[in-house]
């Protein structure tokens, strides 16, 4: 299995090369969302690699198959985080695509790390406030008590997918939520609990957002928000009917074919 050393970290990740050229067009560094793996972002994989592009995925510190390391995290370790892989495979630059929490890591990105970055799609981005804050303090505490990811595993694969959810979609998320380590969850809420917002309005490379047209866990408003005050001259905010909060899995099609439109008219 494919590991990375990124300081005391021990990161799993996976190098997807273009299906039909060993000189991709450009790289995508995918940063997934609490709760979650690089397995997110597989249902996007083989169209991204079919349109030429060089995709690593990987399990962030805590998460998954990346042990926790018993120190706590924040925005600013995950997003070195990004900057250690790719110096690691000697990439210079990429486009950061993040999914929630993943979503402030790739605006972090993109706001104080711009010369390493092509550039930032944020799929269903979670805007950090107080009101954040609090929804994560109730899940630290739900699962510190039991010690186990049941509770979770039980309510997010409904209550955060959109009405018309497969059941298959919501398996695969249950399984995401049940491979965590309860502690490397829990650093992880803490990570959104204690975040504040990146510095929207430095972020000047071409930037698409990813909204679910029912997702609560980062409402259409609060992406917005966002929207508006990024400082991108090219920026778009595309919203996606009848899809809540695990958008890849939920319309894997949609989203490919988003960022695939957004690069070949915004970027290249």
């Amino acid at each position: 299995m494919p590991w990375l050393a990124v300081g005391y970290k021990r990161l799993h990740y996976t190098d997807f090369a273009p299906t039909d050229s060993s000189h991709p067009r450009e790289t995508f560094i995918l940063h997934h969302g609490l709760g979650s793996s690089q397995n997110f972002y597989i249902p996007l994989v083989p169209a991204l690699t079919a349109a030429g592009f060089r995709v690593v995925a990987f399990d962030t510190t805590g998460a998954a198959r990346s042990p926790y390391t018993q120190v706590e995290q924040s925005i600013d370790t995950l997003a070195a985080d990004v900057l250690g892989i790719l110096d690691h495979l000697s990439i210079p630059r990429a486009v950061v695509i993040g999914h929630s929490m993943g979503g402030i890591v790739a605006a972090h990105l993109a706001a104080e790390h711009a010369e390493r970055v092509v550039a930032a799609v944020l799929i269903g981005p979670v805007y950090p406030s107080s009101q954040v804050t609090a929804v994560f303090e109730k899940r630290i505490a739900a699962v510190e008590a039991e010690n186990a990811m049941d509770a979770m595993a039980n309510s997010i694969p409904a209550a955060a997918t959109a009405a018309s959810a497969s059941s298959l979609a919501r398996a695969m998320i249950r399984e995401l939520l049940l491979a965590q380590s309860p502690a490397g969850y829990v650093s992880n809420c803490r990570v959104i609990a204690a975040a504040r917002p990146p510095a929207y309005p430095h972020v000047k490379v071409p930037t698409l957002l990813l909204a679910g047209e029912e997702d609560k866990s980062a409402p259409l408003e609060s992406t917005k928000r966002m929207y508006e005050e990024l400082g991108a001259e090219s920026k778009r905010l595309v919203v996606l009917p009848k899809v809540g909060h695990w958008h890849a899995i939920e319309a894997p099609e949609a989203v490919a074919n988003a960022i695939i439109e957004f690069y070949n008219n915004d970027v290249q």
